[in-house]
């Protein structure tokens, strides 16, 4: 039956490939929606297929591709009736939308986005910004009570007479007291290096000093046991009861130990002044 639609009589017309796609699909006992069903298509788009009304369906391509399928379901022969059909396919439909914007209709033009005025504004921003936080985080710890301005140093003439005085009693073999030494201040337990060992439970501080320095030690009680200016090139020994508190003026040319164990100063340095206190 499918051969005797695809040749038309002598004289008559040969029908259209909708009109052949719509006998063979009726010859086969198919409905529109049966065709619809296996071709993936909505019945619409079946029925524009065998009313050759192309201009319901997508474009020129999918309609071939529509016949193709088609015909190949019926078993017709899918190049004849794309052969037939490619008169009546409709011309193709640019992708883009047809209907253009109105001349009369003005459009914003584009501005371009210049990242670089912004990129160095915000540079700008934050460079106080990483200032403050690298001076915020090396700002100095706050100062101990005791500040080396506060500390009165005494005359140089004073402290060269009481150290005089300290070592001829040591060397005596007597034993200073605050009111023998001229200053008013305890500087009897300052010996020079050979001094003989310090009482039980004293500590022995040693200092040598590079540098003029200035340096007070007060023992366990408070007591200011010495304190003098001393020149570069000497060096002192102090002995207490501990713990000792000690003030070092110009610290970085001073080397200490205790017991003869050396101690850092610098952990212990602000503004040229260490305090500690030794155990």
């Amino acid at each position: 039956m499918s051969e005797a639609l695809l040749s038309s009589d002598a004289g008559q017309p040969e029908a259209s490939p909708g009109l052949q796609l719509a006998a063979a699909r009726e010859g086969l006992g198919l409905s529109v929606a049966d065709v619809a069903q296996q071709l993936k298509l909505s019945p619409r788009q079946v029925e524009a297929l065998e009313a050759d009304d192309y201009r319901r369906l997508p474009g020129a391509v999918f309609v071939r591709g529509f016949i193709r399928n088609y015909a190949r379901l019926l078993k017709l022969d899918g190049a004849l009736l794309l052969a037939n059909s490619e008169g009546a396919f409709p011309p193709a439909v640019p992708l883009r939308a047809q209907a253009s914007p109105s001349s009369e209709t003005s459009f914003p033009t584009a501005r371009n986005f210049n990242w670089q005025k912004y990129a160095i504004a915000a540079i700008v921003l934050m460079v106080p910004l990483v200032i403050f936080e690298f001076y915020w985080d090396a700002a100095p710890e706050p100062e101990p009570a005791v500040k080396s301005s506060q500390v009165q140093q005494p005359a140089p003439e004073v402290v060269a007479e009481t150290a005089a005085r300290a070592t001829t009693l040591v060397s005596a073999g007597e034993a200073a007291t605050p009111t023998e030494a001229k200053s008013g201040m305890a500087v009897a337990t300052a010996r020079p290096a050979d001094a003989t060992k310090p009482a039980a439970h004293e500590q022995v501080v040693r200092l040598r000093f590079a540098r003029e320095s200035w340096v007070e030690i007060r023992d366990r009680t408070g007591r200011t046991i010495f304190s003098q200016l001393n020149p570069p090139g000497t060096e002192q020994v102090v002995s207490g009861l501990p713990p000792l508190s000690l003030i070092v003026g110009n610290a970085i040319g001073v080397q200490l130990t205790l017991n003869e164990q050396p101690v850092d100063l610098a952990p212990h340095i602000k503004i040229d002044v260490a305090r500690l206190t030794l155990e």
